[in-house]
């Protein structure tokens, strides 16, 4: 009986060391599988990269690409007999529109891109409705206009450089060239293929025709040197970063003598050339409700010859959708 029961013994403790045994042996199988199916999710995600790479060439190679974005602001307020008010009976509107379109073909050996933005606001203020004044009229006070434009050809004669010609625009809707300014030139455009989204563009040989527009100030033009540089990029949160820098550099120093008024009403002169400089971004978050997103846009712009001289400058901000 005795050695029935330590048979016994004996027998469970090596069915359970045979137990222990495998179950060990299928842990390490299950790691051993794991590891290789990282190992080809790894391979598979190199493959899905390139084939993404290889569908934006193909997607490129294709024909035109075009783009369109609209950007609209709103803002309405009024009020009737609300004392706490500094006006009590007042109505105020804004309304902001804006435009960012794109279209563009990209061949082996040559290239055409052309970018096309615009922005326009109109403001209406009433600081009493109660009187038959009516206030300042809704599309009379035109508080924004802004154009721009350009169309960049170019042949390659590497991967990344092409000669290039730029014609450039850069003025306003309703006071079309008046001011505004015409670059027509030549030179040469750096794509690198590392930083697919950056356009930089190097012409020696423009020329500039700077349209006054005012009173006094004579509409001049130059040769000189044209700069440009276009970079969008992609940012965490669904974002979008588009930036136009554009920069004329005219080989002749002469200045002009321009008589104005400040704001204080009082006749400033100034000696300015045709240095020019623009500098636009524009931030988009797209699709948080069925293509709709909502974009700010601000843009800084120098030019001398510009009545009156200084820093200029307009901001953007509203409802986007992209076409």
């Amino acid at each position: 009986m005795k050695n029935f029961f330590l048979l016994t013994l004996l027998t469970l403790l090596s069915l359970s060391g045979l137990q222990a045994q495998t179950l060990e042996e299928l842990k390490a199988k299950k790691a051993e599988l794991e590891a290789k199916k990282s190992e080809i999710m790894a391979e598979a995600n190199s493959f899905n990269g390139e084939i993404a790479d290889l569908q934006k060439e193909i997607t490129l190679l294709s024909g035109w690409q075009t783009g369109l974005t609209g950007l609209v602001g709103l803002n309405f307020n009024s009020s009737s007999n609300w004392q706490a008010n500094a006006n009590p009976n007042s109505s105020s509107s804004a309304l902001n529109l804006g435009i960012n379109a794109y279209a563009n073909i990209i061949k082996e050996k040559s290239f055409w891109r052309n970018t096309l933005a615009t922005n326009i606001s109109w403001q209406g203020l009433d600081n009493n409705t109660n009187d038959d004044d009516g206030g300042t009229g809704f599309l009379a006070n035109r508080n924004g206009d802004v154009l721009i434009g350009s169309s960049l050809y170019g042949l390659r004669f590497s991967e990344s450089l092409a000669a290039t010609g730029l014609l450039d625009l850069n003025t306003s809707v309703f006071n079309f060239l008046s001011p505004g300014t015409v670059d027509v030139g030549v030179g040469v455009t750096w794509t690198p293929k590392t930083i697919p989204n950056l356009v930089v563009v190097a012409h020696p040989l423009t020329y500039n025709f700077a349209f006054s527009g005012f009173e006094g100030i004579e509409s001049q033009s130059a040769l000189g040197a044209k700069v440009k540089a276009t970079y969008a990029l992609e940012l965490p949160g669904g974002v979008t970063w588009s930036s136009n820098l554009g920069m004329f550099l005219p080989y002749d120093d002469t200045q002009t003598l321009i008589t104005f008024i400040d704001e204080d009403g009082v006749e400033q002169t100034s000696e300015e050339g045709l240095f020019s400089y623009t500098w636009i971004n524009s931030f988009n978050i797209a699709d948080l409700w069925k293509g709709i997103g909502v974009g700010f846009t601000v843009g800084i712009r120098q030019a001398g010859f510009e009545y009156p001289p200084g820093l200029q400058s307009y901001t953007a901000m509203g409802l986007t959708y992209s076409f």
